[in-house]
Order: structure tokens, then sequence, then C-alpha cells
């Protein structure tokens, strides 16, 4: 069709474009007539000869395709109706460019009687037209039978959590050739849990069996007299006291999925500041709490953000003895901030210092390297995000952000 209407092109005599009637079979002519959608085009480059109405998307794409592509056809759809179209390229003078289009999927009678009409050039888009129509039709197939099941697999794999017990790939539905696969992943996932919460028992087991023990080793330390020998004896008493309770502490968070409800943020700070308010009275110190009158509630589990808190102030007490004062700042928009002038903690070691064992390079012997790593787990479990800042004058700012909710 699209070589017969190139047949009819021509020039009249002040060298404008122009389509003889003569040279087109009266079946195009009566087609275009017949059918409203129907539309063509003929440009040389500079001139264009057009018929019926050329939707601007279906004008893109022929201006866009390149010119190496001597024929191509696509469909577009316009209201509820979908349409093919086709583009032709003169093999002999690239710039010229015929382009038909507006033939309606809904009446296949006419489209084969037109086609047919204008043989071989009909024939030839009609074999196109089934071949596209077949392949069509069986990528539809593939994609409701394999795509969309292996689609299926796909988000549930996104959606493990790596918590034990945790989430795990259905087999619903899942294609037979699928379904070793999927069991082999799910058989993969329960053996690393069983893994994971052996070691978390071991871990657990060790550290609460060491505390008794070094609890009465403390008691003892007391009694020694001379105190060039009992001072740094109870100093590495307290110190491997410590990495015993921060490691009960650890293995009771890994891999464990909180229970969450509604907390207030202020109360708990509160209560975990009077804890630590004896020893920052032995040191000479003050915790200040700051906070707005009305609750600031947030979505958690109080027991882990309390483990949170209490290891962002034991730090600040162990890491800015010489300060006057450690603030803990309870803010509107669900954060938390707890502020000493202490030493600090250099840029190029904070995201380091948040991983479990690390300690900065400027941290005293005592540090047990899991405090912070406590921290940003539990607010990892949160959903939240932990900032390390510099104080205004020198020392360590944690800021602990909680999404909305409560």
């Amino acid at each position: 069709m699209g070589k017969l209407l190139q047949s009819g092109r021509a020039y009249d005599s002040n060298g404008r474009l122009v389509l003889e009637q003569k040279g087109i079979p009266a079946t195009i002519m009566g087609f275009a007539n017949a059918e409203p959608s129907f539309w063509y085009l003929v440009s040389d480059g500079s001139q264009t000869v057009s018929h019926g109405t050329i939707p601007s998307s279906v004008d893109q794409i022929i201006k866009a395709a390149p010119s190496e592509i001597f024929a191509s056809e696509f469909y577009y759809t316009a209201g509820e109706e979908r349409f093919l179209a086709l583009r032709l390229v003169d093999d002999s003078d690239p710039r010229v460019v015929i382009a038909l289009g507006g033939i309606s999927f809904s009446n296949f009678q006419t489209i084969f009687a037109t086609l047919w009409a204008v043989w071989p050039q009909g024939l030839y888009h009609l074999l196109g037209l089934v071949l596209v129509t077949t392949v069509t039709i069986a990528a539809i197939a593939i994609r409701h039978t394999i795509a969309t099941p292996v689609r299926r697999v796909v988000d549930a794999a996104a959606q493990i959590d790596g918590l034990p017990n945790g989430r795990r790939i259905p087999d619903a539905d899942t294609p037979a050739e699928l379904r070793p696969m999927v069991a082999a992943f799910n058989t993969a996932l329960t053996r690393i849990d069983a893994a994971f919460e052996a070691q978390r028992n071991f871990l657990a087991s060790a550290s609460h069996e060491l505390r008794t023990p070094l609890t009465k080793l403390r008691i003892k330390l007391d009694l020694v007299k001379d105190p060039q020998v009992r001072e740094p004896l109870i100093r590495d008493a307290t110190r491997l006291a410590s990495i015993v309770t921060t490691s009960l502490q650890l293995a009771r968070l890994s891999g464990q999925s909180f229970a969450f409800t509604s907390v207030d943020l202020t109360a708990i700070a509160r209560s975990v500041i009077t804890e630590h308010v004896p020893r920052a009275i032995k040191q000479g110190l003050e915790i200040e709490l700051r906070a707005p009158k009305a609750k600031v509630a947030i979505s958690g589990s109080e027991a882990a953000i309390r483990v949170a808190l209490d290891n962002l102030i034991a730090n600040s007490l162990r890491h800015a003895p010489s300060a006057d004062i450690i603030v803990v700042e309870v803010l509107e928009a669900h954060q938390l901030k707890v502020i000493d002038h202490g030493p600090g903690i250099p840029t190029s070691e904070r995201e380091a210092v948040l991983r479990p064992f690390v300690r900065g390079a400027s941290a005293e012997a005592e540090g047990t390297g899991m405090g912070l790593a406590i921290v940003a787990q539990v607010i990892h479990a949160h959903g939240g995000s932990v900032v390390l800042g510099e104080t205004p004058g020198g020392g360590l700012t944690v800021l602990l952000t909680f999404p909305h909710g409560g």
C-alpha cells in the first residue's frame, strides 16, 4: 500500500508535492473515504501531503524513526480501539517517507480485502500482522504462566528480613519447575536460623554464667589492702564485667524481632537517667533532661530503647569524665539526643565505631567497642537512624531518629 502511495507522488507546475489520483488504485482512495480513522502521509523531506488526522503520538514515532529502517509497522490505541500503522522509506531516496494508519483491528474483513487488493505489498503486511499478533499472544501467555509466578518468588525473597524464624518463600502457586529451588532455599534458611540460634544461645549462656563469678571477684578485690595492687585489678574486673554485660545485651538483641507498642521517649529517658545519677554524682557530673511537656510517643520496643540509651549515657560517663554536664534531649520530631563535652569521635571513625568490637583510636582502655554497635542495632530494628556529630565547643552528640507513629 505504501509503495502504491509512493507511485502517485508527483510535483505540480509550482514544484509543490501532490498525489496524482491516477497513480493510486481506487481501492485505496475508497478505503480512505470510507474509514474516518484512516490516514496517510507522503513526505519528500521538505514537503508533506497527508490525508486524515494523524495522532500526535504517532507523528512523533514517524519523525523519530531512523531513516536506516526502511519498513516498520507498529500499533497504537485511540479511544478504545487498537490500530495498525505502517512506515516505509524509499530505498532509492531515504528522504522520502510514506506512512499510513488508522486500520482498525475490529474490521479484519476490510483490512484483508484492502491488503489483498494491493498485492504483493498487502500480502507482505498481512503476514507481518499475523506474525506480530502470534508473538504478542505468546508473550502474554508466557507472562501469565511463567513471569508472574517468578515475580512473586522474587518479591517474596526480597522481603526476607534475615531474622531467625523469619520470612520464607511461599510455594503456593509456584510453577512445578521452581518448587525444588524454593524448597532448597527455604531449607537453607532454616539451617542458617538453627546455627544462628545456637550461637546466640551460647553467647547468652556464657555471658550469664560469667556475671556471678565476676561480681564475687569484684567484692573480694575491695578487700585487697595495697592500693597499687587493688586499683588496677578493680579496673580490669570492671572492664571485664562491662564486656560481659554488653555481650549479653548484644546476644539478646541480635536477630530478634521486637514486640512494638506505643512508648513515650520522655518517660524512658527519665527512667534511664535516674539509674545513672549515682555514678554521675560520684564523678562530679550532672545529667540534664530536656524534654517537651507533651508525650513524645513512638511505636517501638521499650526494653530495646532503654538498652540503647543506657549505652549512650554510659559511653558519655566513661569517655567524658572531666565534663561538667551530660544532656539527654527528647525532641518532638521523635528524636533522642545525648550530648557530652568529652574528646568526641573523629569524622573518619564515626561509621566504623557503629560496628561491633570497633573502638576509636582515641578511646580509653576500658571501652568494649560494643556500646555504639548495640545502639545502631536497636535503631536499625526500629527503622530509624543514628547520627554521630560534634558538640559545639567539643564533644560527641548522638542523634537517634525514630519513625513517626505511636
